[in-house]
This record gives C-alpha cells, structure tokens and sequence, in this order.
C-alpha cells in the first residue's frame, strides 16, 4: 500500500518542479544562468529520486488541516513542497562532492555532471592543465549549485500565498533545517580529517542533524502551514520524525554495508563491532581499514566480524527500537490526524525499517 502511495505523491511533486524549471527558464534571460538552470534541473529531475521530504511536508499538511478546506489549498501546498526537495538536493550536490562520489542515484552526481559537461567543450582543444581545469569547473559550480538549491527552496516560501505569520514560522524552520545540514556535514568532514572514530552518541548526533533534521523539519513546515495546534499536534509529530529519521539513517547504512566497507567509512556498523572485538578481531580491522585497495575477500571477513560481535543485530534493534518510540509519539498527537494520513505515517514507520532500497 505504502509503494503506491509513495508513487502517486511522487509524480505529483515531479509534476511541480517540472514546472517550476519551466518558471525559472521563462523567468531567467541570461543564457549563461539558464544553462545553468539546466544542469540543476538534469540533476534534480533523476527519476530515480524517492521525494520522501516533500511528501512528507504535504502528508502533515493534509493530515491536519480541516478538510473542508483542503481542496482550495491543495494545489497552493503542493507549490511550497518541492521547497524541502530543493534544499535536500543541495545538500547532496554539496555531500556528493565532498566525498568525491561519482554516482547518485544510479547517474552522474552533480560535480561529475559538470566535468562532463565541460570536458565535451574542451574534447578537441589542447590546453595545459586541462585535466586540472575540468576538475575546479567541477567543484566550483557544485559549490555554488547547492547554494542555489537552499536559495531557491527559501524563495519558494518567501513566495506562496500563506498568511504571513504562518509563512515566517515556516521560513523559520527551513532555516534551521539548513543550519543542522551543514552542522553535521561540519561534524562528519572534521571526525575524518583528524582520523577520530565515531562514538556511537556522535553517529546519532550526525545522523540527526543529516537526516532526521529534514524528515523533522518537512513534515513541520507542513504541519505549521496547516496551522496545527503547536504543542498537541505538530511537538509530537516532530518528535516522531526524529526518530524515523536516524533510524532511515541506520537502515541506510546497513543497506549500504559493503559499500561502506569498501569505501572505509567506519559508520554505526563498525562503531558498534569496535566496541565488542577481541584483541585479533581489532588488529585485523585496523589492517583491513588501513589497506590502500580492500578486496573482495577483506569485505567478507570485516563482515564476519561485524556478524560475531553482534554489531547487525544491535543495529537492527536500534532502529527498532527508535521506530516504536516514533509510533509512541504518533500515538500522542490530539486531534489526531486525518484518518489517511495517520495510517500513511503510522506504515511509514514500518516501511523505513523493511525497506530493501
């Protein structure tokens, strides 16, 4: 049920910011930031893209606005989601840069589309440096390309046609979603730098403030515009986003194991399995993580640790647990949310911690 219902929000909001790049190239007549323009959008249109913060934003929305006026503000709601989306997308332009990543959802990330971009134009032309040049096109336009995306997303709400109390609450939000995004990347670029292995207090920490933040903070926006009661509806909602936020971070990282491996990202699954080695488990760890290239064969013994120190299973139960703390939330919102919403929030819930993608 949950599938479905994710697909049909989908296209709508695919739908939306299909015509806000056509907005914005109407709007833009400089040919140069138009072009631009393009590569924002081909980056953003992946079809790929699940649109889980914007979908959220319109679910608490609908949730709990009286329904007798939800039709005349359905199409106005709609226009302001695809703000979070905006805002997400330029974390990953900026996430996938730093990390150096070449693939996001199963194409070019944003600093490669660029580089290819750009190593088209100069594919005939001999010029010192080129392979340099190509590289700093790349990371200088991905820099300004996530800034974009923040901007734009905060214009489209500086923009809509909501009272204007309602609306600077939800500016304010934004705002503060923008603020734990680039927090926590400050956190995670730091711990890497200086070779400082996560505590498990400090993965959550990351995790809440690269994740759960921008469940939390969509699903609020909506909540906010909807005028929900502050204490009795939207506290508890948010409260139960948080949770499901680290634990879709969780999932995701027991999703992306052998990636991780590969890559050396000692996330919650190696933070966890440190924690319960014995002195030879340990050593051949720091071995494997200190290795230039890990083989095939590395990734399955690290795997094999990680299954006899129990660090899957603790994991797991982890986000279990945060999950039933979410339904407890959930539980606690007065009035309840419409019927369909509750029921979508309440699966979601279980969908995060099933999920095979």
């Amino acid at each position: 049920m949950i599938d479905e219902f994710l697909m049909t929000e989908k296209a709508v909001v695919d739908m939306q910011l299909e015509k806000y790049f056509d907005y914005l190239h109407k709007k833009e007549k400089d040919l140069l930031l138009n072009d631009f323009i393009n590569q924002l959008e081909k980056f953003i249109m992946n079809k790929k893209a699940k649109r889980i913060h914007p979908i959220l934003l319109n679910t608490a929305f609908s949730g709990i606005v009286n329904p007798m006026y939800l039709e005349d503000q359905i199409e106005q709601i709609h226009e302001v989601s695809i703000a979070v989306e905006l805002l997400h997308s330029g974390h990953l332009i900026h996430d996938d840069l730093l990390d150096d990543d070449k693939l996001r959802r199963g194409e070019p990330t944003f600093h490669m589309q660029l580089k290819n971009e750009i190593n088209q134009v100069y594919k005939d032309v001999d010029l010192p440096r080129k392979d340099e040049l190509i590289r700093l096109y790349g990371r200088d336009m991905s820099i300004l390309g996530g800034t974009q995306g923040y901007l734009l997303g905060l214009d489209i709400l500086k923009s809509s046609k909501f009272p204007e109390k309602t609306k600077l609450l939800a500016i304010d939000e934004y705002t503060k979603a923008m603020d734990y995004l680039m927090k926590g990347q400050l956190m995670e670029e730091y711990m890497s730098y200086n070779n400082i292995t996560m505590t498990l207090e400090q993965y959550l920490n990351i995790a809440e403030y690269q994740k759960a933040r921008l469940f939390e903070k969509s699903t609020k926006i909506g909540a906010i515009l909807a005028k929900g009661n502050l204490h009795y509806q939207i506290k508890p909602l948010s409260e139960a986003m948080l949770g499901m936020g680290q634990a879709h971070s969780i999932r995701d990282d027991i999703l992306d194991l052998e990636d991780d491996i590969k890559a050396k990202q000692k996330k919650i699954i190696y933070i966890l399995a440190i924690s319960n080695t014995d002195e030879d488990q340990s050593k051949r760890l720091n071995e494997i993580y200190r290795k230039e290239n890990i083989t095939k064969s590395d990734i399955n013994e690290v795997k094999d640790i990680f299954t006899k120190t129990n660090a899957l299973k603790i994991a797991e139960h982890l986000a279990k647990n945060l999950l039933e703390q979410s339904r407890n939330y959930l539980r606690d919102i007065y009035p309840d949310l419409n019927r369909k919403e509750k029921v979508f929030f309440t699966v979601f819930s279980d969908f995060v911690y099933f999920r095979e993608y």
